[in-house]
């Protein structure tokens, strides 16, 4: 038994003429060939629809992806890809330097070569991207290796030396990665690399990747935005380029599939998800600077109702796993949100595992204060 994956939605919206006309060339069309011939089988991690976005999103403030066109371990840094002393190696100095670690390439036959900077004797180069994902001051870089060991030769855990070091160039758009790690979970190849392959016929060169597992493949097709980090699930073709434009041309995150931002906690990153999503009802939309939230107690949060003068609903009151945010526009505004995890039926975790516990994260209340 096999399910196709034909999924549909409302035409994204969007202001820019020509974010506009990209937005609807994509929709002339929904799904391409590539997508409406993917058959998922039946016992897929990513079949399950049921469990909420917000809050499902990896924590990074920092990445670091290198371009590598050989085959990829279920992990990259178990010593199957880049060999075990250099992994054992890399994986102590990007933990160090706090820095989520991928591997990227190419989609199709661009895969199969690099892209960084020829050296001085004209030798191909790994591409290498650095995003600082600090809400504020997010910015992605692209600099170019000789070999993977180099990476260890440089200052990956200061900045500003790691940027003069390697001459790297501040990108002034930002780029797409989605998962198609197949010897992780098969979802994110089934799923994500059609989504890329569509995204790199329409997006600029070198703004669509492949990339190593990153967190939720039951979600699959998934995707990052860099630098800001946002994150995103069960992508469809018209949605992954709504993702792509609308912060590249408008600075506001799309809302279709969002997961939430990497810099935050599960639980702020629910919140940021279901205050835009409310205010989305009413019309508005907020860049992604524009809000800012922050995980409490559910004591502090039921504080601040009461000093609003709003009393606290039933439902939030001696909660014994109640979750709550506090989120903060840059206008003045403030939200409390309230949070419970609720239990699903057992799913793989995995793709062909066997069923495993499983919640999700409900939204309670949402209040204005």
């Amino acid at each position: 038994m096999t399910e196709s994956c034909t999924p549909a939605i409302p035409e994204p919206h969007a202001t820019n003429p020509t974010e506009l006309n990209n937005l609807r060339a994509a929709h002339s069309d929904e799904l391409s060939s590539r997508t409406r011939t993917t058959s998922i089988p039946a016992d897929s991690c990513s079949l399950y629809d049921d469990e909420a976005l917000g809050g499902t999103a990896g924590r990074a403030t920092a990445w670091l992806a290198l371009e590598h066109v050989g085959q990829w371990g279920r992990d990259v840094l178990d010593g199957s890809t880049l060999g075990e002393k250099l992994s054992t190696a890399l994986g102590e100095a990007v933990s160090q330097a706090g820095l989520k670690f991928l591997l990227i390439r190419q989609t199709g036959r661009e895969g199969r070569v690099l892209h960084g900077a020829p050296d001085a004797a004209g030798n191909p180069t790994h591409r290498v991207l650095y995003a600082l994902c600090t809400p504020g001051g997010e910015k992605l870089y692209s600099f170019s290796v000789s070999t993977p060991e180099q990476l260890l030769k440089l200052p990956l855990d200061n900045p500003q030396e790691l940027i003069q070091a390697t001459g790297a160039e501040l990108m002034d758009s930002p780029a797409i990665l989605v998962c198609a790690h197949s010897k992780r979970d098969r979802c994110c190849a089934l799923r994500g690399r059609p989504i890329a392959a569509h995204l790199t016929d329409i997006l600029p060169a070198n703004a669509v990747w492949e990339c190593s597992h990153t967190g939720g493949h039951r979600f699959a097709p998934v995707g990052i935005m860099l630098p800001t980090g946002y994150t995103y699930g069960r992508l469809s073709e018209p949605s992954a380029l709504a993702a792509y434009l609308s912060l590249a041309s408008r600075a506001i995150p799309s809302l279709h599939g969002l997961r939430g931002r990497s810099t935050d906690t599960p639980v702020e990153q629910a919140a940021e998800v279901a205050v835009r999503l409310e205010l989305e009802k009413k019309g508005e939309e907020v860049t992604s600077g524009g809000l800012v939230s922050r995980e409490t107690s559910a004591v502090e949060a039921l504080n601040a109702l009461r000093g609003a003068g709003i009393k606290p609903p039933a439902e939030t009151i001696e909660h014994p796993t109640l979750e709550a945010a506090l989120t903060s526009h840059t206008d003045g505004r403030t939200w409390v949100t309230f949070f419970e995890q609720v239990a699903l039926e057992p799913r793989p975790n995995s793709c062909g595992k066997g069923p495993a516990e499983a919640f999700s994260r409900k939204l309670l209340a949402l209040h204005q204060i």
